[in-house]
Formats: structure tokens, C-alpha cells, sequence
């Protein structure tokens, strides 16, 4: 039985957050994540640090919090954040009246956005297209969700709080109004833990109305999908924008070594409805070609989608329904301690955090103020972390000593990403780490054009030194995993590259012969 005064549920951005804020405050505080930590929507999204602008014509609280929240995140957790800016541009045959309208809603809500002549616009991003008719300056950012989350992670820990992934909660022990004992699955080792807090924070996102309903109440919730498509080159500096009303395929990210495409919106039925379909793709391919036209001949790596929890508004198109956030009291239901979050972006989640600390907070006595618009997070790697603005120069040490310890650390062991074997076996002996999902997430390795064709031994190699899963098991599980976003991308020019991993993986390594025999002596050893 582990006491605790919060427990946290969801190893997101907000859940993330609100652990810190709450151990910055002095509160005794456990996190647990069925998952990965940014294994959700916080994982799954384009990257864009929000300046407001582009809610400001539609969604004005919106574009409020994200001009707000920006500056401060530009300054506690820069690490992670490219500070790129953004360009809105307009095209033919957009509404004309729209700039006008932009400028004094960005006005409004405290965006600073600038008009520039198209002829600046072309000076700094020469592959826009020749037919923009406007262009505005607005201080968007490109952003590092991994390590957002992970950052949050490591700040709330080095505050005192305990913050564990792949714990899922299976069952609550609801009596006299109250959650009195909440069970939880170590997925590690199968085991089952008791914990008796004091107040549970439900910070799920789209799986909120599931846990929810493990108290006996329910969430008005709309699950609305956001895909995604990853380029394998970068077209710009700049975040660019359509100057219109939020739509299909009108934002490039600038993401690294890539350029990621968003996004649609679709209302889902479930939280994990993430697959994305070959019609997505060409509809965001084409809309953000408008604004850039190479990218009409680009190849695709990689389609992927996200689920955003958004407050419900019953009827009507899911991209009217406002990006803000909605704290909900169950105690109004009959759960006295029970509080739920649910909306806001990824820019605004520090702001949702601080919200819900405070009303913990008052409730448990605690009279400290929130911190975390002041104090910088803690950097996940270190020192040997590679501030995002940087990893485009990377020193390249060949290996050219079996035994020289130190050369063989600076091998670059992902070649499209840049990632040194230092930073991989840092995250592969980390107790968090479970598998080579995990290890990408936090370094990229694997993430670049090539989708790991070329490194996935070399990661793997290194995991297995400190896993005591079977390689095989650990290999096939990413391979399944990365396939579901390349399938949607094959006749983007990714189709030649899936076949040269083909003839590799099963042509000279034998990996489906190999994992179908695992199966069958699996279900063998279950039989007996």
C-alpha cells in the first residue's frame, strides 16, 4: 500500500506539469503513465510552439493563453525549443479581408504580429510560392514535445515527486463519495499496487472519460483527430502558416532534419483511432504545396495522428470548437476527490497545470505559489543533452580503436538523425526505457528518413545490454510499430526504401521467419 497526498494519472505534458507545479509547492506527489511518458497527443503533435495568432481571428481565449504561455516557455525551457519564428501568407484566393481582421485579433490578444512585404517574406524563405499576395511576422516556435515532457519529468522528480511509466490503472475503490483506493498494474513485472491518495488528478486526455468511469461518472468529451505528415527534407526556417481561418494542411513545421504537415480534423470515437489514410496524406501534401510547391515533389517518411480531448459542443465541425481548457470537479457528481482536465494545447499546458495545482493546493492547506513560470526546467540528458538548435553540426568521430572507449562513444549511430552512441546508451540504461520505441522518443534515433532501416541493429545492439527482453520480441514490436505511418506514405516515395528494408529484414536476416517461430514455441510452452 503506497500513500500519497496527489496521484497523478497521465504522463503527458499536463500531467507532467501539474507534478511539478504540485512538488515545486511542497505537495507529496506520484505520477503514473500506462505508457511511455508522451506516448499520447503530447507525443503526437506537430511540434508548434502557438503564438496565438492562429487562433486569434476564431478562438480569441485561446490565442490569449498560447501569447502568454509562449514567452514564458521560450524562457524556462529553451532547451527544447527552436525559436524559428513564423510566417502567415495569404494566397490569391484567399478572402481578402482576412489580414485585416487577423492583425486586429492578434492586436486583441496580445500577439505580436508584423506586417512584411512579400519581397522580405521571399528574402527569408525563397521556396514559398511566387503567388503569395501577404505575409506576417508572428514569433511562432518550433518545439521538442519529447523533451518538453520529459523535462517536466525531471524537474518534478528532483522536486521530491515519484513519477513512473508503464503503470496502468485497472480499478478504483469508490466508497462513501470518495476514491479510496486506486489499484495499478506494473507492466514491468505484472505486479498489482495499492494506492491510498488523498486526491487523484485525472490528466488522461482522450482516455479521460475511460478513467472517469472507473469512479462511476462521465466526461463530455469530443475526440478529435489531428493527422500529420513528415517530409524527409526541411523547406524553411520558419513555422509558415495559411492567412485564413484554421484548415486542413495549412501549417509546416520546420522539425529538425524534416518538415512536418498538419493537420486535419476528424471526430473519433475512440483514443486510439490514430491511423491515417492515404487520403489524409494527399490532402495535406496538397494544401501545404499552395504555400510551398516543392513540396509537391518531396518524399513523405511518415504519416501519424494524434487525438485531441476537446470540450464538447454537440453538432457542427470539431475545428469551431474552442482549443481552450475546462477543469472539471466531480465532487459536483458525487466523487469528492476527483478532479479532471481536459482541452488546452501543448503551448498552454503549464498554464493548465497551474490551474489544477491550485485547487489541489487549497484543498490540502497549502498556501505556496506556483513556481513554474519562473524557474527553468531541468534538462532530461544533462549536460549531454543537445540543445534542439544545435544537432546540426555534429562532431563525427570514426571508430578507429576497437578498445578506445571514448571514440567509439562519439560514433554517430544514427546517421540521418546525427545521434551519437553516448546519448543512445545513456537513455538504453535508463530506468524508464523499455524498449526501442522508448529510446527513440528521447533521442530521434530512427526518426529520420531512412525510418531506422539502416540503425535499428545499432539500437538495438546497445538495448539488449541492459534489457532482460527477448531481441526478437523487442525488434518486431518497433518494426510494428513504425510500419502503421510509413503504409499511408508508400506512393510518396517511400515504397523503394520499404523494399530495400524488406529484402534486409526478411531476405538477409530472416526477422518474420525468426518471430513466427518465437510464436509458435510461445503458444507451445502455453499449451503444456
Amino acid at each position: 500500500m503506497f500513500k500519497t497526498e496527489v496521484l497523478v494519472i497521465g504522463g503527458g505534458a499536463t500531467g507532467a506539469g501539474i507534478a511539478r507545479d504540485l512538488a515545486l509547492r511542497g505537495a507529496e506527489v506520484t505520477l503514473i503513465e500506462g505508457s511511455d511518458f508522451a506516448f499520447g497527443a503530447s507525443g503526437r503533435c506537430h511540434g508548434m510552439l502557438h503564438s496565438g495568432a492562429r487562433y486569434a481571428v476564431t478562438d480569441p481565449i485561446s490565442a490569449s493563453e498560447c501569447a502568454i504561455e509562449n514567452k514564458i516557455l521560450k524562457r524556462i525551457a529553451d532547451f527544447c525549443i527552436e525559436d524559428t519564428g513564423g510566417f502567415f501568407i495569404g494566397l490569391p484566393n484567399d478572402d481578402e479581408c482576412y489580414p485585416d481582421l487577423f492583425m486586429s485579433a492578434c492586436r486583441k490578444a496580445g500577439v505580436d504580429a508584423i506586417e512584411i512585404s512579400v519581397n522580405e517574406a521571399f528574402k527569408e524563405e525563397p521556396l514559398l510560392s511566387e503567388n503569395i499576395v501577404a505575409s506576417i511576422d508572428v514569433p511562432d516556435a518550433s518545439i521538442d514535445p519529447f523533451m518538453l515532457v520529459l523535462g517536466n519529468i525531471e524537474s518534478a522528480r528532483s522536486a521530491g515527486s515519484t513519477a513512473l511509466n508503464y503503470h496502468l490503472v485497472r480499478k478504483f475503490d469508490v466508497r462513501e463519495s470518495r476514491i479510496e483506493k486506486v489499484y495499478v498494474e506494473n507492466l514491468r513485472n505484472g505486479s498489482i499496487d495499492e494506492y491510498r491518495p488523498e486526491i487523484v488528478i485525472n490528466a488522461t486526455g482522450a482516455w479521460a472519460n475511460h478513467i472517469a468511469a472507473l469512479a462511476g461518472v462521465s466526461i463530455d468529451l469530443t475526440m478529435d483527430k489531428g493527422s500529420m505528415v513528415v517530409l524527409g527534407r526541411r523547406f524553411t526556417h520558419r513555422l509558415i502558416n495559411r492567412l485564413r481561418k484554421p484548415s486542413n494542411g495549412d501549417i509546416v513545421v520546420p522539425n529538425y532534419s524534416s518538415s512536418i504537415i498538419g493537420t486535419t480534423s476528424i471526430t473519433v470515437s475512440s483514443p486510439t483511432s490514430t491511423s491515417v489514410s492515404e487520403q489524409e496524406v494527399d490532402l495535406l501534401m496538397r494544401e501545404a504545396a499552395m504555400m510551398m510547391p516543392p513540396i509537391n515533389a518531396s518524399r513523405a517518411i511518415r504519416a501519424y495522428a494524434g487525438i485531441r480531448p476537446l470540450v464538447s459542443r454537440k453538432g457542427g465541425d470539431s475545428r469551431e470548437i474552442s482549443r481552450t481548457f475546462q477543469l472539471i470537479d466531480h465532487s459536483e457528481k458525487g466523487i469528492e476527490n476527483l478532479i479532471s482536465v481536459i482541452g488546452g494545447k501543448l503551448t498552454t499546458y503549464r498554464l493548465m497545470a497551474e490551474k489544477v495545482s491550485d485547487i489541489v493546493c487549497s484543498r490540502l492547506g497549502i498556501s505556496a505559489s506556483c513556481r513554474t513560470s519562473l524557474e527553468p526546467l531541468s534538462i532530461p540528458y544533462g549536460e549531454m543533452h543537445n540543445k534542439m538548435i544545435g544537432r546540426g553540426s555534429p562532431t563525427v568521430e570514426i571508430q578507429t580503436h576497437e578498445n578506445n572507449g571514448e571514440l567509439r562513444r562519439d560514433e554517430v549511430v544514427c546517421s540521418c538523425e546525427k545521434i551519437k552512441r553516448q546519448e543512445v546508451e545513456f537513455w538504453a540504461s535508463h530506468p524508464d526505457v523499455r524498449g526501442l520505441s522508448d529510446v527513440m522518443r528521447r533521442t530521434r534515433a530512427g526518426m529520420g528518413y531512412c525510418q531506422s532501416g539502416l540503425c535499428v541493429f545499432n539500437l538495438l545492439t546497445m538495448l539488449i545490454e541492459y534489457s532482460d527482453t527477448d531481441p526478437l520480441y523487442l525488434l518486431t514490436e518497433y518494426l510494428k510499430e513504425r510500419e502503421k505511418g510509413i503504409k499511408p506514405v508508400l506512393l510518396k516515395g517511400q515504397i523503394v526504401e520499404e523494399i530495400f528494408k524488406e529484402c534486409l529484414l526478411n531476405g538477409v536476416y530472416h526477422i518474420s521467419d525468426l518471430a513466427e517461430a518465437l510464436r509458435n514455441e510461445e503458444n507451445a510452452e502455453g499449451r503444456n
